[in-house]
């Protein structure tokens, strides 16, 4: 059986080869230290063509590996093969659709954009796992747990689950590769174009930007389906992919 993550040239550059039957989260993993074992070989900055074979990426997966492979340096010139087409639901229908266990209020812009990031704030406890990568990105390879706060003046990955009482606030994305459960703050300067994403979204709170999404009172199933939380049409929106 061959690698999961690895690379393959042709005439119009460098392929990076994906064995989509591994699980999303473990792939992405994979796929941060085979770039950084590479990085000799692709050099600092490297448009890539991201094949994943049989399999077709959805949308959400699509968004978190363009975010990630920037992150690293890498633009993504294309993903084969191309799009699939949902014949039950239509483009426009899922770029609208909302996760009813989040409800979404404006939040006062003076109570959500005052906290600037004047420096890092990594735990102590995490400094070990925390590795900087190209274009501004931190990823941390553990679960943030209660009472922890990463505060980074970028895009922000985390490689685990983030648990209720734990907090995320990026300038950047917000990619969370495990269960997000506690609080995030994308785009904590005022970058709408920020997106959050988690693996499993059930977080209390939500924002990026000058906007908020709260929970619902009461208890709720939690969802265990990859999710995004992005601004459309000035609305904090969430998609399930």
């Amino acid at each position: 059986m061959g690698e999961a993550v690895s690379f393959k040239g042709n005439k119009d550059g460098i392929v990076l080869m994906l064995d989509c039957s591994v699980e999303f989260e473990s792939l992405c993993q994979m796929i941060v230290q085979k770039l950084w074992q590479s990085r000799s070989f692709l050099g600092e900055r490297t448009t890539l063509t991201v094949h994943s074979g049989d399999i077709c990426l959805d949308a959400g997966q699509r968004l978190a590996l363009k975010v990630l492979l920037q992150s690293l340096g890498h633009e993504v010139r294309a993903f084969v093969p191309e799009e699939c087409v949902d014949t039950e639901t239509s483009p426009v229908e899922k770029s609208t659709s909302i996760a009813p266990q989040i409800s979404e209020k404006p939040a006062p812009a003076k109570n959500v954009l005052q906290h600037k990031i004047s420096q890092q704030e990594v735990p102590a406890e995490l400094t070990d796992v925390a590795h900087y990568l190209a274009d501004g990105a931190l990823a941390v390879r553990k679960n943030v747990r209660s009472g922890q706060k990463i505060a980074y003046n970028g895009t922000l990955i985390v490689f685990g689950d983030v648990n209720a009482g734990a907090e995320l606030v990026a300038t950047g994305h917000i990619l969370v590769l495990g269960t997000l459960r506690g609080v995030a703050h994308a785009g904590c300067q005022g970058n709408k174009q920020a997106i959050v994403y988690a693996t499993s979204l059930n977080s209390l709170q939500l924002r990026i930007a000058d906007m908020i999404a709260r929970a619902p009172d009461g208890e709720m199933p939690e969802r265990r389906v990859p999710e995004m939380a992005r601004i459309i049409d000035n609305q904090l929106v969430i998609e399930e992919i």
